[in-house]
Formats: C-alpha cells, sequence, structure tokens
C-alpha cells in the first residue's frame, strides 16, 4: 500500500502558561494538513503536537474522528480539550471524517460506515509511524467519537492500544438514537447532521461541482435510517454487544447518569474481558469537567494518568481500584433545570456482589405491596400527547411528572420506613393485553415525596412488536394476554423515608418515542406474580470515595470567539390545545462566533406534533440555517426536514438550499414514502 507522508501547514506555536495541570508541561505546536488513505483521498488533520524536551523524545498519539467540522462548528470546542493532552505530552490528532468538514472524498451513505471506520483503521496506522509517534496509538471520543473508537477497536488495528468512549453505545439499534428500546424516535439530530456533513469544506467554502457531486446533493442519512426498522446487520455490524470478545484493548467508559447512553458502561464491564475503567456520574450528554447536572471533576488529569499507563507503560499508580466510580444520586424535587444533584461519589467492583432484587407487585387498589393480592385488571386508554414532561430522551433534569401520569397507570408503594437505595437496572414484568395489533409500553420508575411531588427516577420502553425477538417484529393478537419485559435504564437513586417507589405504565411518551397509529387501549393483569417491578437494592457497605480534582479552567482559543446568541436552546415548549385535540413540542436554538475574522450564525427550529383523535398523523418539522459571513462574501445552507406518518407510511421529505451573497445557488428535494411496518 502506498504511503505519503503528510502534508502539514504550521498554524501556530503555544507554550505552555498554566502550572494546574499534570506535568509534565510541554509547548505545543499546532499544524493542519491531510493524510492520503489506501484509496487516494486525504482527510484534513489538525494536530496539536508536544514540542520535544530534548532530542529524539517521542509520543504517544491520540486520534479523534468526526464528521462535526473541526475547522468552524467544532473550532473553539476542541482547544481546551487538545491543548491540555498536547501539553501532557500526546500527540493529539483530530480528523473529519471524508467527505465532510475540511476533508476530502464523497460523504459515506450512513453513520459509522465501513469506510469510515476503514479510514480509521488508517489514520492510526499512519499517525504510528510518524517520526515523532512511539507507535502506540489512542482513539478517543464523547457521542459519535466513542461510537467509532469502540467500532475501531473492534476492528483489532494493531498500534491501537486503548480507547477512552464517553456517551457511547455498544448497541446501534436499541440504544442509539434512532430507535430507543426498539421504538422509532426522531430525534433534532437528524436535523443537524444532516446540515452539517452538507456543508461546503472549510476554509474557502467553495461552490464547486465537486462540492456538489461529493456531499450537497448526497441524500440525507434519515432516508436510510427510516428503512432500517427492524434490528439485522445494518445495525449489528458495528454493536459490540453482539460479541463483547472482539475489544481486546483497555477501555475506559464515562457516562452520565441523565444520558441515554449510559447502559453501556455498566455492560461492558461486566462482559469485556480487557482492562476497563469507568466512571458514571450524574450529568447529562456531556464531559464531566462542565456536563450539567453536577457535581463535576477534572476528567482529563485522570485520562492523562490512564493514557500513560497503557501507551507509555507506566506503572499504575498504588493498588489496582475497582472498575467503576458511581455517583450515588440522593432524592431531589423535580427541576428541569437542575444545576446540582445531592449524592456521593464511590468507587465499586461491577457487576456487585452485594446486590439483591426486592419485588413489588401492582395490585388492583393502585398499590405496589409485597404480595400481589386479588385478581383484577386496570384497562388505559391510549393517550397519544402523553409524555411531555420527560421530552427527548430517557435523561436530562425534568419538571414534575404528575402530568405524564394523569394519562398512565399508576402504581405507589407504601410510605417507606428506612432509606433504600437502587443502583443498577430496574426490571418490570407485566401480564397485558390489547384491542389492537401494535402498541409501544412504556415504564417509568419515580419517586413520590411526601408533598405529593413526583420525580423521574429512570424509564424505559418496549416495541410491542418485539416482544419475542427485536430482528422479527411481530403483531399483536388483539384480545390475548401476553407477558412482556421491561428493562429500565441504568440508575442510582436513593428513596427515602417518608416517600413512596412509584411504578407508571403507558403506552406513549411523547416526543420521545413516535405514536403508533392507534387507536387502542390496553389492559393490564394484576394479582399474579406474572406482573411485578423488581428493584436492584444495595445494603449499606462502607466504600471508597474517589480524589477527584475540581474542575481545571478550559483554555481560550486566541484566533476565535463566541457571539452573542439566543441560546441553545432559546425556547422549549409544550403546545396543548383541547379544542382541537393536539399536542406539539417546539425547541428553537441560535449560536454566533466568529472564527479569523469570518461570522458564522446557526439557527435551528423544531416541532413535533400529534393528535388525540388521529394519532397515526403525528409530524416532525425541522428547518436549519448555517450562515458564513465574511468581507465581500457570504453563503447560507438551509436544510428542511419533515417527517409525516399516516397509517399505512411514513412520509420524508428533505429539502436543501445553498445562496451565495443571497442569491440561491442550487435546491434540491428528496421525497419518499415508505412502508410504516411496526415501527
Amino acid at each position: 500500500m502506498k504511503r505519503s507522508a503528510p502534508r502539514f501547514t504550521p498554524l501556530l506555536l503555544i507554550f505552555a502558561a498554566s502550572a494546574a495541570a499534570a506535568e509534565p508541561r510541554y509547548p505545543i505546536r499546532i499544524d493542519s494538513g491531510f493524510l492520503r488513505m489506501r484509496d487516494g483521498v486525504e482527510l484534513s488533520v489538525t494536530t496539536f503536537a508536544p514540542v520535544p524536551a530534548q532530542p529524539g523524545e517521542r509520543f504517544p498519539a491520540l486520534l479523534e474522528m468526526l464528521p462535526y467540522r473541526k475547522d468552524d462548528s467544532f473550532y473553539l470546542r476542541d482547544y481546551p480539550l487538545y491543548t491540555y493532552f498536547a501539553r501532557c505530552g500526546f500527540l493529539m490528532a483530530k480528523v473529519d471524517v471524508r467527505g465532510t468538514g475540511s476533508s476530502r472524498g464523497i460523504l459515506p451513505g450512513r453513520e459509522y460506515s465501513e469506510t469510515e471506520i476503514d479510514d480509521a483503521v488508517d489514520c492510526i496506522d499512519r499517525l504510528s509511524r510518524l517520526p515523532e509517534c512511539n507507535g502506540n496509538v489512542g482513539m478517543w471520543g464523547i457521542s459519535w467519537g466513542g461510537f467509532n473508537a469502540i467500532q475501531t477497536a473492534m476492528r483489532q488495528p494493531p498500534a491501537l492500544k486503548a480507547i477512552l468512549a464517553v456517551d457511547a453505545s455498544d448497541d446501534l439499534y436499541h440504544d442509539d438514537i434512532h430507535y430507543l428500546d426498539g421504538c422509532f424516535h426522531m430525534d433534532r439530530y437528524a436535523l443537524s447532521v444532516a446540515q452539517d456533513v452538507s456543508m461546503p469544506r472549510g476554509p474557502q467554502y467553495a461552490l464547486d461541482a465537486d462540492y456538489f457531486r461529493e456531499r450537497f446533493d448526497r441524500p440525507p442519512w434519515l432516508l436510510t435510517v427510516l428503512k432500517q426498522w427492524r434490528d439485522g446487520p445494518y445495525w449489528q455490524r458495528g454493536s459490540l454487544r453482539r460479541d463483547y470478545g472482539l475489544l481486546r484493548v483497555p477501555a475506559y467508559l464515562i457516562g452520565g447518569l441523565l444520558d441515554f447512553y449510559r447502559d453501556s458502561v455498566p455492560r461492558m464491564l461486566e462482559h469485556v474481558r480487557a482492562p476497563v475503567t469507568a466512571v458514571l456520574g450524574p450529568w447529562n450528554h456531556s464531559w464531566p469537567d462542565n456536563g450539567t447536572p453536577g457535581p463535576n471533576f477534572e476528567w482529563r488529569r485522570e485520562l492523562t494518568a490512564w493514557w500513560n499507563r497503557w501507551l507509555r507503560g507506566e506503572p499504575a499508580s498504588g493498588p489496582q481500584s475497582p472498575n467503576l466510580t458511581l455517583f450515588v444520586r440522593d432524592y431531589h424535587r423535580p427541576d428541569a433545570k437542575l444545576a446540582t444533584t445531592p449524592g456521593h461519589w464511590r468507587m465499586e467492583q461491577w457487576p456487585l456482589a452485594r446486590a439483591r432484587r426486592v419485588t413489588l407487585f401492582p395490585t388492583a387498589a393502585h398499590r405496589l405491596g409485597h404480595s400481589p393480592g386479588p385478581a383484577g385488571t386496570h384497562s388505559l386508554t391510549y393517550v397519544p400527547g402523553c409524555g411531555t414532561a420527560a421530552d427527548q430522551w430517557w435523561g436530562d433534569p425534568t419538571p414534575d411528572m404528575a402530568a405524564d401520569d394523569a394519562c398512565s397507570l399508576v402504581y405507589d408503594s407504601e410510605p417507606l420506613t428506612q432509606t433504600e437505595e437502587t443502583v443498577g437496572f430496574p426490571r418490570v414484568w407485566l401480564a397485558a393485553s390489547l384491542d389492537a395489533s401494535h402498541a409501544h409500553w412504556i415504564a417509568r420508575l419515580e419517586d413520590v415525596a411526601p408533598d405529593g411531588t413526583v420525580t423521574l427516577v429512570t424509564g424505559g420502553a418496549l416495541n410491542g412488536s418485539q416482544r419475542v425477538r427485536r430482528s422479527a417484529p411481530e403483531p399483536w393478537q388483539p384480545g390475548r394476554f401476553q407477558e412482556l419485559l421491561l428493562e429500565l435504564h441504568f440508575t442510582t437513586w436513593t428513596f427515602r423515608p417518608g416517600h413512596r417507589v412509584r411504578l407508571a405504565i403507558a403506552n406513549a411518551q411523547f416526543p420521545m418515542i413516535w405514536p403508533v397509529e392507534g387507536p387502542l387501549t390496553s389492559t393490564l393483569r394484576l394479582g399474579t406474580t406474572a406482573t411485578r417491578l423488581e428493584l436492584p437494592v444495595i445494603p449499606y457497605e462502607p466504600r471508597p470515595a474517589p480524589a477527584f480534582l475540581p474542575p481545571e479552567p478550559r483554555e481560550r482559543r486566541p484566533d476565535a470567539r463566541e457571539l452573542p446568541s439566543a441560546g441553545w436552546p432559546a425556547l422549549h415548549r409544550t403546545v396543548r390545545d383541547d379544542r382541537a385535540g393536539t399536542v406539539s413540542v417546539e425547541w428553537y436554538g441560535s449560536d454566533r462566533y466568529e472564527i479569523r475574522g469570518r461570522r458564522h450564525r446557526q439557527e435551528e427550529l423544531s416541532i413535533y406534533s400529534t393528535r388525540t383523535t388521529a394519532p397515526a398523523a403525528a409530524s416532525f418539522h425541522g428547518d436549519a440555517s448555517h450562515w458564513v459571513e465574511w468581507p465581500g462574501r457570504s453563503i447560507r445552507l438551509r436544510t428542511r426536514m419533515e417527517v409525516v406518518t399516516d397509517a399505512a407510511s411514513v412520509h420524508a421529505t428533505v429539502r436543501r438550499q445553498i445562496l451565495e451573497n443571497g442569491r440561491l445557488v442550487r435546491d434540491r428535494e428528496w421525497r419518499e414514502r415508505i412502508p410504516r411496518g411496526l415501527r
């Protein structure tokens, strides 16, 4: 295979200015260039390289590969992360996925494509052969960067010695944002990524024939995702969960208890045989030093020591620690703007040997008891707009859940007489029937305070057609009782004396889960052990606490700045029209920044709607724009996305427009009608 040397153009030479972070502290050099892939396509790379303290000094390399435009959209985000590790003696490389950002080539036809992972393997090999590299490479990232780090490690490239995966998933169908828990989910991300990957190459933003052929005219990924509503080879190829033995290098995992991707952390701890170290904190889809809600800590220092062990061969400091550092949440009142979660950190060995299962049974009196009680049934009429309090996914702080509970079947325990701590995956079994052929089943675990306020602890859903196999969905037989298992998402929580444990059961969780065609009524059989809640309860045991340090200030990029904007989001509201029977959720955000004299503005609007009398006719409407302005020229890329369903089909429309100096240059639209199926 022909391998040309990377071409780099020096941009900045920066010297260490802070003594707060881990020693040693290197001056760093920032360069830009290209890495030539096996097929000749050149990927844009920015390196943050330590300047050697002595001749011949070599450094481990850390690779992050994303489609999120390192030279504009992620320009401010990357700097404090890359400078930190570069100053600690790591050769940092940020690469734009082919066909995105400043890279060349044709945009791949899907997320985490074979081409992308092939390129990652190539990049690892190329970086390991650089004269300044010691031959050892780590791959790292949050979200997409964590996903492809895991998938690249599954290929086992020789130079890849360790990975860091933050807020990532080992199951691309069930635990990613397209089919949450196997149910169709229309995330705002589908709009924003369609916008990002179709922007022209920076920094020239040339609107030439290559741009239109390689990006603008490429179909949006959403259209493919809508057709892949069953689990199968499309999703399984990149899912570590199908074979944990494919991960053979050490992995550091970071997750948030309010992030949808958290379940992969305990699963990988339990099933991966390679060394795995993990942290599960209280925040959402964020880094541990700035995620909300806090408390936060300086994770970069922790990772520096871990990278040194696996990429430099330095011995571990002190005795071997337990594999999981966990934040155990204490009770807090419902608060959608929660800034800090009460609770405490502790170190555990997962799985927890002392965990025990406590079983509670929903009863005909709407209680949770220690025995099933008399036989009976409860029925629930489907309300497609139910569930807006929990919003987009199983995460983020929520307001009082009473509004969602009003359209659910609710079962409360007696007031607790002692503290009960839950850590793990709660499970719900239901003996249930339908008068229709399809439904989603939702279960929420909640904490009811003595004053009646209701805090969401965790939840989960099941696509009823996947009750036997995810890959072979089957319609329900109306009137027939069947047994279902819902595994709720990983949680930690402390129920206090005087509080009640609540189980809420529903068939809708809007807009998190797309409404089924309906109408329908579901019936729950009570007075049987087949309908029950199992809580993983952890008896008290003294455990060590981590010696986390508070977050260090993040460095600011000297050649870019944020500008005043409305915020992200600036608007987030639920609109109900009881006369029309409609429920809509509206979200709007904007962001402005400047990079080397070029001003960027991004705006995004998303509206979800459903109708009580016609649940099949749910809709999503999205509109996103990215402006780039500098003296003498401006461009604007606009993407509009619409997904509308009826009883038989999903109708998807994506329209893309590019304007230069206010003049329309190109306009492209895709329209597809896709069978609805049992999504």
